[in-house]
């Protein structure tokens, strides 16, 4: 996770272990969430059309 906010964000392990620890929290479960999301199928969240498929 650390890697991850790294090389995405620029923010180098000393300084996210210098953070307060609600602010360590916070990015921790922003980075989660962003990578699920990436790592979500893209036909699911490309997937504008709503609804059921042949329709």
């Amino acid at each position: 996770m650390l890697y991850h906010m790294w090389v995405r964000h620029h923010l180098r392990p000393g300084a996210f272990w210098s953070l307060p620890k609600g602010e360590r929290t916070l990015l921790m479960a922003f980075t989660l969430h962003e990578i699920e999301t990436m790592n979500k199928s893209p036909t699911t969240s490309g997937d504008r059309r709503g609804g059921k498929r042949g329709r």
